[in-house]
């Protein structure tokens, strides 16, 4: 095994080597560690295995970029994770629960946790796929419908990537590979977890589940004071991950009904009132000369890309930061020199 060898740097997740090996067995030996029990058929050209992949575990949910170079047949007894499995490039077919599916452009397969799945890849297929672990999907899925979940999620096999919302899905896994990609020699575990959710979320609202019917239920109104209230916690935890359940717990309402609520009060969600203040403080240690360089802000201030966040902040406040932080420290300068000094007598 290479699993430390440099790898092509256009596919997705390279600064997270995972494999790379003409070995079977040892190729078998790897994936048994993530799908116990999970049994392979090469067929008669074993030497052709090519076997590469990339992969990136965050908290909740993990990404991964894989090719075998060959014809290959994997058979799992049980998933640990709900997978959702895309092609980035060539063709597969996949049986769960009776159901077949064909992985090529806008279709994919998305399998629940404790099913079986049995995977056919042509020579050509390079796959990517989303894991999410069960708990946390069930407990963003609590918080967006306001109530306890009884069974398990299951969803339908085949997603259509030409479905808007199905779109949105795939867009966000591909920035999420993006980011990671950027950012892979300092990853920022408060950006990355609103990003985990934001992909999580999307996952169940973009994917026909026994659930489906919770989510598309008429939304009530929330009062007044509990977008008040959301709006309170937020300021006051803008440093910290603000997820769906927080917000929830403390303004006694679902997601679901917060973010119509606030939308409906606000014209915007949750989430960009996050943002705003986040801009906000940020804009504060930069005229104060607080919080370090220009990075160490954004850093501090829960942005993981300072592309992103330079662009953010331009568009808040008509300038990029380092704008904010040269004309205040010009003004203080000024300031300072203005200043009549002390004499000091005999």
């Amino acid at each position: 095994m290479t699993g430390a060898a440099e790898m092509h740097s256009t596919r997705p997740l390279a600064g997270f080597p995972h494999v790379q090996t003409n070995d079977l067995s040892e190729l078998e030996e790897l994936v048994r560690k993530f799908y116990r029990g999970a049994r392979f058929d090469i067929g008669n050209r074993p030497e052709k295995l090519d076997a590469l992949a990339n992969r990136c575990q965050l908290q909740d949910v993990a990404l991964t970029y894989g090719r075998h170079g060959t014809q290959l047949r994997i058979w799992i007894p049980s998933l640990d994770a709900y997978s959702l499995l895309f092609s980035f490039n060539g063709s597969a077919g996949a049986n769960t629960r009776g159901a077949s599916v064909d992985i090529a452009g806008d279709r994919a397969l998305l399998a629940s946790a404790g099913d079986a799945v049995d995977l056919n890849y042509s020579p050509e297929f390079e796959q990517l796929i989303l894991y999410v672990a069960p708990k946390a999907l069930a407990t963003k899925l609590e918080a967006l419908i306001g109530d306890s979940i009884v069974d398990r999620v299951t969803f339908r096999s085949t997603v259509d990537f030409r479905r808007p919302a199905a779109q949105h899905l795939k867009q966000l896994f591909l920035f999420m590979a993006e980011q990671i990609d950027s950012s892979a020699n300092d990853l920022h575990p408060p950006a990355f977890a609103e990003l985990e959710q934001a992909v999580i979320v999307s996952l169940l609202t973009a994917s026909d589940s026994n659930y489906s019917l919770e989510l598309s239920r008429k939304i009530q109104s929330a009062a007044p004071w509990q977008v008040r209230r959301a709006e309170a916690y937020i300021e006051a935890n803008w440093d910290q991950p603000v997820t769906i359940e927080a917000l929830a717990i403390v303004t006694g309402v679902s997601a679901r009904t917060l973010f119509h609520s606030f939308r409906e009060a606000r014209g915007y969600s949750p989430m960009d009132f996050v943002k705003r203040i986040r801009l906000d403080r940020a804009r504060d240690m930069l005229k104060c000369g607080t919080g370090g360089s220009v990075t160490e802000v954004a850093f501090a201030c829960g942005f993981g890309n300072l592309g992103h966040f330079s662009n953010y902040y331009r568009r808040a406040f008509g300038e990029v930061p380092s704008a904010t932080r040269q004309r205040w420290a010009t003004d203080c300068d000024e300031a300072s020199r203005a200043r009549p000094t002390a004499r000091t007598g005999n």
